[in-house]
């Protein structure tokens, strides 16, 4: 999964979605997550599950004709989303809207509770260094780096004060191989993601991702 991660760095910026998915021991049926999304209240005929090419991978699919869902309905689809691991698409753009609003706020939550866990089984969250109030946000870049072990400045820059990326070198390149010359390791990259959701930075107003075609030189 996290190769898979630095390929899409490499390669191009992804949707925006989740950098990773919970881990989980079996993946739900196409049916299973179709009751789920269906448990909601929502008539069993306008729910399906179709394979989508662009994110290569099979999506819930509501068609409603008429009408519209309520909050605690749509609460309800992205729970049940976050459970299953397939994502929900809406026949009406104004009722997708809706529920992107609320999916990605759970759905952030979500990942930093996971991330917490993730380093606290390690002993590493009370190290986990966070943004500072008044300081340059390279400092906290480069912390992260440290945090990782990860030489400082090879692998994250920051753009301006409100946004992280990854260094163009750092990403290393993609190959027949695989990945080579990253500035980071797997285990390391997957620190990096968890040290970072774990800080929350979105609620910081902080924005961390992939920009443009993946990354920026440093």
């Amino acid at each position: 999964m996290i190769a898979l991660l630095f390929a899409l760095a490499v390669g191009a910026a992804p949707p925006e979605r989740s950098f990773f998915k919970p881990p989980i021991r079996q993946l739900p049926s196409q049916e299973q997550a179709r009751r789920a999304v269906i448990l909601c209240g929502l008539p069993s005929r306008s729910v399906s599950v179709r394979y989508e090419p662009d994110l290569q991978e099979d999506v819930v699919w509501v068609a409603l004709r008429t009408g519209s869902l309520m909050e605690r309905q749509l609460r309800c689809i992205a729970s049940a989303s976050l459970k299953t691991t397939y994502y929900v698409n809406f026949s009406d753009p104004a009722v997708q809207k809706r529920y992107d609003a609320l999916f990605f706020q759970m759905e952030s939550a979500a990942e930093t509770v996971r991330s917490r866990d993730w380093l606290r089984e390690r002993h590493l969250l009370a190290k986990l260094p966070l943004p500072q109030k008044g300081m340059p946000l390279s400092n906290y870049a480069e912390a992260v780096e440290a945090f990782c072990g990860i030489r400082r400045g090879t692998f994250l820059v920051a753009r301006d004060e409100r946004s992280i990326t990854f260094t163009k070198d750092g990403l290393g390149k993609l190959t027949p191989r695989g990945i080579e010359n990253a500035a980071a390791s797997e285990a390391q990259f997957e620190c990096v993601m968890a040290a970072t959701s774990a800080a929350d930075l979105r609620a910081r107003g902080v924005f961390f991702g992939f920009v443009g075609n993946g990354a920026v030189r440093k």
